[in-house]
This record gives structure tokens, sequence and C-alpha cells, in this order.
């Protein structure tokens, strides 16, 4: 299984930009909840540290695309750097103001602003493997191999914030990760043989990645999956917190990580003869799958029995997102891919933040079990979106290629 990503790692570069890119987002996983914990400690107010955290994570989701557009257009290394000093130090200061007692708009404003410079490192990473790789049809097993360090981020990040807060300081996750990512950002913009090259070109209106057939149907698919994943957090913790044992759900959602992970390995490993044409049936056969794993969540578990039947759903979810960056970069032209695969991205959390809020407010009404109705709500429409779409996103492939 291991010999598709050392051939691929082999290339010249890609070991060196993976590991780069690898360290600039294992503070995606850690920021959300290391607002939260820093606000909320030092604060004393979860309601303030869920908008804090909610203003960074949807200013993320909305205006990373409009970097990633510059990128395109630019190049990694002269937008990146900007965005990443920027990025860095609002982080910092909105570490600051909330020792420092700062007024709660001020925490807000700082949080909008770190979101919304927040570099795609995930989009910036894909491009350097199409970039690398070309028309290759090794290019899924890069994205699959990506999408390992993407559960692998969220299987390190979540228990690193939470220890770095109870070890050292409340601010300290928020901290770290502004290291973390100016590190490795650094580390990957110095690395100018692989860097995709700039296009220069401006675009106009009807150019519009989103306005690629197929196109939008992959992105509501990702949103609906981010439903998936913000359900699933807050259900879990809910459920922990009911239970009396709140540790127990970074273990669980750990589990569900790994899932998701070990299942990315096995697809990755046997994508390398799949071509762009089977991508629109396997988002269907994923999508189906997802949903049937899904349901058994409403059975009302105990944690162990939660753990294992989240490990069983976290491996329905590879799927269904490697084949969605992979038709992501299938539909949009190769001087939008790294937007195209921006908005990908951005759809995801967009879906996480929108279902959080919307589980937190169901669970505080009706009990934790009834944040896996949200789940279940959002395996459904990741089922029905694909196979309503199905048609449009195999025309789009088609079109792509003529």
């Amino acid at each position: 299984m291991t010999g598709p990503y050392l051939e691929i790692l082999r290339r010249p570069g890609a070991a060196r930009f993976t590991a780069a890119a690898f360290i600039a987002r294992i503070p995606i996983s850690m920021v959300a909840l290391g607002i939260v914990l820093m606000v909320s400690e030092l604060r004393g107010s979860y309601a303030l540290a869920g908008i804090v955290a909610a203003a960074y994570t949807i200013s993320s989701a909305l205006l990373n695309p409009m970097g990633s557009r510059a990128v395109d257009r630019w190049g990694q290394l002269r937008v990146v750097r900007i965005l990443v000093a920027v990025h860095a130090v609002t982080l910092l200061l909105l570490a600051w103001a909330s020792v420092a007692g700062a007024a709660s708009l001020a925490l807000v404003a700082l949080a909008i602003v770190s979101g919304s410079t927040q570099p795609a490192t995930g989009a910036l990473v894909r491009a350097r493997w199409a970039h690398v790789l070309g028309p290759d049809i090794r290019l899924r097993t890069a994205f699959a191999f990506e999408g390992v360090l993407d559960e692998l981020i969220f299987v390190i990040g979540p228990p690193l914030a939470t220890f770095l807060a109870v070890a050292l300081s409340a601010p300290a996750p928020v901290v770290a990760s502004a290291i973390l990512v100016s590190l490795g950002a650094t580390l990957l913009l110095v690395q100018r043989g692989t860097e995709p090259p700039a296009t220069g070109a401006r675009r106009t209106g009807s150019g519009h990645p989103l306005r690629r057939m197929g196109v939008p149907s992959v992105l509501v698919v990702l949103v609906a999956i981010g439903g998936v994943f913000g359900s699933v957090d807050v259900a879990t913790v809910a459920l922990a917190d009911e239970a009396g044992q709140r540790a127990a759900a970074g273990l669980i959602l750990a589990a569900y990580a790994a899932g998701s992970m070990a299942s990315a390995l096995v697809l990755g490993s046997r994508s390398g003869s799949a071509s762009d044409d089977r991508l629109p049936r396997q988002l269907l056969i994923a999508s189906l799958g997802l949903l049937v794993v899904t349901l058994p969540l409403l059975l009302r578990p105990t944690l162990l029995a939660l753990g294992l039947l989240v490990l069983l759903a976290g491996l329905a979810v590879s799927p269904v997102l490697i084949t969605g960056f992979s038709l992501v970069e299938a539909l949009v032209l190769p001087t939008q891919i790294t937007e195209g695969l921006s908005w990908a991205i951005s759809a995801i959390g967009l879906g996480v933040a929108a279902s959080a809020a919307g589980t937190g407010w169901l669970v505080d009404r009706a009990g934790p079990q009834a944040g896996f109705l949200v789940t279940l709500g959002s395996a459904v429409l990741v089922a029905a979106v694909a196979l309503a779409g199905n048609g449009r996103v195999r025309r789009g492939v088609h079109a792509r290629h003529a």
C-alpha cells in the first residue's frame, strides 16, 4: 500500500513541500478550539468564546478564496508572505487583547482579520502537487495523501491545543498557532522550484470557478460533509459532558479522524489508475456509503459504543472528501486551481460552522443525542446533492477535458 505514496514523494521537492505545508496547517485544527479555551477561561463566557471563534471560522471560509485568487494571479510567494504576516500578528494581538481585558468587539474584529488572512495551505499544497504531477493520474494519490495529513492534523491539533491551554496558559494554543503557521509557511515559500507559475492575468466575472459546470454541486456536497463534521464534534462533546467524562470526547473524535485517515490511505494507494470520468460515480457511491454508516449514530450509544460507531463513520468520510477535491481540480481551469481548491476548503468550513451552531441550539433544547439528527440530515444532503448533480458533474468533467 505504501508504494504509490513513496513514488510520488520521490518527485523532486515533493517531500519537502508537503512537510512544510503540514506544519503550516496544524493550526487549522487548533485555532478555533484555542479561541474557545482562551476566551472562556479569561472572560468566563462561553457565549463570547463561541462568537469570537465563529467570527474567525466564518471570515476564513468566506474570504480565503479571495487570497487564493490573488495567489493564482501573482504567485504564492508574493501573496502568502503578506497574508501570513497579517494573520500571525493579529492572532498574537487577539491573545494579548484577551489577557488585557479588551472590549468584546475588539476580540471579534481581530478574529475576523486573522481568519480572513489565514493562508489556505491545503489549497496551496494541492496546487503544488498539480503543478509537479501535471495531468498524471497519480495526482489522485497525492490528493489522498494530503487528505491523510488533513486527518492527522485533526488527530494531533485538538489534544495539543487542550494540553497547551491546561499545562501552560489559556492563550498558549493561539500563540502556538501563530508560531506554527509562520514557520511552516516560511519553509513552504522558500521552495521556489515547486511553486506553480503565476498567471498574471486579470479574470472576468464569467471566468469565476463557481460558474464552471458541476462545481456548485460539488461544493454543496462539501458544505454538507462539513455539516457532518461540525455536528459530530458538538454532539460528542455534549454526550461526554452528560456522562461526566468530558476528556473522553477528545478520544472519540480522534477515533473519528483515525477512521477517515485509514480509509484515505487505502483509497489513495488504489487510485492511481482512476480517470476523471469515473470521479462523479465514485462521489455518488461514497455519499451513499456515508449515509448508511451514519444511521447507527441515532441508537443512543454509550461512549464506548459511540467511539466504535464514529470510527466506522469516519471510514466513509475520506472517499467523499478526496473525490470532492479531485472533482474540483478536474472541473476548474488550470489557472484557477488554487482558488477552486480554496473554495472547496471554505465550503467545508462553512458547513462546520453552520452545523456546529445548529447542533448546539438543538442540544440545548432536546439533549445531546438530538445533535446526531443534524449529522444524519447532513449525510442525507450529501447523498441527495451527489445524486441530483451527478449528470451536471459528469458533463462538466467532459467539457473541461474538451
